[in-house]
């Protein structure tokens, strides 16, 4: 069994590193407008179309030293590491979910290796460009209604979901306190982790930013007096990665110390 899952541990990890390199084409690409299907990869700088031997996810980077093959021009540290993470994910995703004891539960373990994809992809156009394209929180919506149709004994926690945070952020940005991409976003995804989680989530995220932020008040590297833009979707992104696999542990706890005692 210990050799299986080391076996089962490892494709997963491989997996999300192969599909970390198609997530680079689309943190590049789709702030452009540019199709992630029928244009080759080719090098940034000289443009020249990469041969397939330069396309091996994490090796190539390492084998080239960095460099294009062509014009010698820098790779942006980018790569290997959104390959790197993406592996990481798939391979929690396996040590948290497993494969699933079933069909049902096995397309779910493979919805969530893709939406947080498609997370860390957001995350990465966040950070770059500072938007939330519409197209990206579509795509999650779809995964959501999935996700609801597969859990369709719980179709109303999910419903509410699609609510739960994103009124509120609605409420917030009307004020000015919010971008509209974050609470689309939170919409699309509230469908699909269910009200409860979604409720979580947007908690941890606004923790873990201000965390980010003390971190960078004392560092000092906050310009214009503490109002330097952080990207918010990367916090959002590391909150669904802990509500999808711990939040309900969480919750339970949280009910446990504070409304059961005695």
């Amino acid at each position: 069994m210990l050799a299986l899952n080391i076996f089962l541990g490892s494709l997963f990890f491989l997996y999300g590193v192969i599909i970390g390199s198609f997530l680079n084409v689309c943190i590049l690409r789709i702030p452009r407008n540019e199709t992630i299907v029928t244009t080759p990869s080719h090098c940034m700088s000289c443009g020249h179309k990469l041969a397939w031997y330069d396309l091996f996810p994490l090796f190539s980077y390492l084998f080239l030293g960095g460099k294009c093959r062509y014009c010698k021009a820098k790779i942006s540290w980018q790569y290997p590491l959104v390959e790197f993470l993406n592996g990481v994910l798939y391979l929690i995703t396996f040590l948290v979910l497993g494969i699933g004891s079933n069909a049902i539960e096995t397309v779910y373990v493979f919805i969530v290796c893709i939406f947080l994809s498609t997370m860390l992809v957001l995350s990465g156009i966040d950070i770059t460009h500072q938007i939330v394209p519409d197209k990206i929180n579509l795509f999650i919506f779809i995964l959501g209604i999935i996700v609801t149709v597969l859990d369709h004994n719980n179709w109303l926690t999910h419903v509410i979901g699609f609510f739960a945070v994103s009124v509120p952020l609605f409420v917030l940005l009307l004020f000015g306190g919010m971008g509209g991409g974050d609470v689309k976003l939170y919409a699309a995804a509230g469908l699909l982790i269910g009200w409860k989680l979604a409720l979580l989530s947007i908690v941890l995220a606004s923790i873990f930013g201000a965390v980010a932020s003390i971190i960078l008040l004392i560092a000092g590297k906050a310009k214009d007096g503490g109002k330097t833009r952080i990207p918010f979707v990367p916090f959002i992104a590391l909150s669904m990665l802990v509500v999808l696999f711990w939040g309900n542990a969480i919750i339970n706890w949280y009910i446990t110390i504070f409304f059961m005692r005695g």
